[in-house]
């Protein structure tokens, strides 16, 4: 039996001092406020990587399969059939950006239908196994929403702080899934609030927590690396040239590189693929291009990538480009909505606008020769364009229509210029 990789504390990711593993942490107590940044989970000694892979392969699809490799026992697991999402060919979207092998990995198919729900299995399942109360999350929605599921199924308070401007939809969906749900007029206000319920009611801050942010909980970013086992096993232990990721504070980012990193380290991977950061602001984009020790606030607002429209990224996301050798690309309204309706139209992946932002990164990659055509690229859409869909699609009503084949094929016409 392969042993479990066995976590022993926190180190953080820019000056690599340590923290108690069980510690209430909002970053670095060390690089806070000059450099802000998150910590990461230390582990004894490396996991042995031989019979990894066939150990995994007797088990059943998702996040816990790779236990070995997580921070916390399948004893504690909070399961919801979370992961094993599929990697879907895209030949048509990859004919629009330029590539002949393009791959969508779908995080839609998770319960609350986003990748959140990796992070809320894994942390739930941490916050079980050590005592915590209730969970806390300021969210936007897909971390709030996986953060009510899980929390419900754990038998756990949940308390979501989220935007005023969060999209009714969101709202219901997270109240509806048992959460108490509250807003306030800024980011500020929710990250000092999540902190004070932390430090005083003992619960688990899933999300950022920190102003400025340096992204979530140490443990809900370590679920993020199932997503790099799940691309890596699919591909038969061959690393994709490219993962392209929307990114906001740069949880997934990180988490795959981390993922990808282990892999490599264990002996399955010959080489860790490029990250690619598809932003709504410039935050990374301009720290790359200036050498920047840390990501730029931008003072970006009004995005239609509501998921990730964050004025300032996190250095956890720009330590894993470097370190990949990554980059990172702001796109715009209009490649955006382009990027999505090619995606839903031809695809049929209808995909939260912030998913969109990697096709549109992507094909602007390999018309400036960044990316090579034949390049092998995994796109990661993280959330379904249900959740979003009061911004994202803006479609008249139905037309109705007589009951005759004439005024059908009139209106089809007229409204969806199909000729028949």
């Amino acid at each position: 039996m392969t042993p479990m990789a066995t976590a022993v504390g926190l180190r953080c990711i820019r000056c690599s001092r340590a923290h108690d593993l069980h510690g209430l942490h909002f970053g670095c107590a060390y690089c806070q406020p000059q450099d802000p940044s998150n910590l990461e989970v230390l582990y004894a000694e490396p996991v042995d990587g031989a019979g990894l892979a066939e150990s995994w392969a007797h088990r059943s699809p998702g996040v816990w399969r790779y236990s070995e490799l997580l921070p916390v026992s399948t004893a504690h697991a909070v399961d919801m059939g979370e992961g094993g999402t599929p990697l879907v060919g895209c030949r048509s979207a990859g004919e629009w950006a330029g590539l002949s092998d393009l791959l969508v990995k779908d995080e839609s198919r998770n319960p609350t239908w986003s990748f959140k729900d990796r992070l809320a299995s894994v942390t739930v399942a941490w916050a079980k196994a050590n005592g915590h109360p209730g969970i806390v999350a300021s969210s936007t929605g897909n971390a709030g929403a996986a953060a009510a599921a899980y929390s419900a199924r754990a038998g756990l308070p949940c308390l979501i702080l989220a935007a005023d401007s969060l999209p009714a939809a969101m709202k219901r969906f997270m109240r509806g899934l048992g959460a108490m749900v509250v807003t306030t007029p800024d980011g500020a206000g929710r990250w000092a609030l999540n902190r004070e319920v932390a430090r005083r009611w003992g619960w688990l801050p899933m999300s950022n927590a920190s102003d400025p942010p340096v992204g979530s909980h140490p443990i809900a970013v370590e679920a993020c690396k199932t997503i790099a086992f799940e691309i890596a096993e699919d591909l038969d232990w061959r690393s994709p040239d490219a993962v392209v990721l929307p990114v906001g504070y740069g949880d997934a980012l990180f988490g795959v590189w981390r993922g990808f990193e282990e892999l490599r380290n264990c002996g399955l991977l010959d080489h860790v693929p490029r990250l690619v950061a598809a932003e709504a602001y410039p935050s990374l984009s301009r720290a790359l291009e200036t050498r920047s020790p840390g990501p730029i606030d931008t003072g970006g607002s009004g995005s239609i990538a509501f998921s990730v429209a964050t004025r300032t990224s996190t250095y956890q996301a720009l330590h894993a480009i470097r370190a990949s050798e990554g980059l990172a690309v702001a796109v715009d309204h209009a490649e955006i909505a382009d990027a999505h309706r090619v995606l839903r139209s031809r695809e049929g992946l209808l995909v939260e606008l912030s998913s969109a932002l990697p096709l549109a990164a992507v094909r602007r990659l390999v018309a400036a020769g960044v990316l090579d055509a034949d390049a092998r690229v995994v796109l990661i859409a993280t959330s379904s364009g249900l959740k979003d869909d009061e911004l994202s699609l803006t479609f008249d009503d139905a037309p109705s229509v007589a009951g005759d084949l004439s005024s059908l094929t009139a209106h089809l016409r007229d409204v969806y210029d199909f000729a028949g």
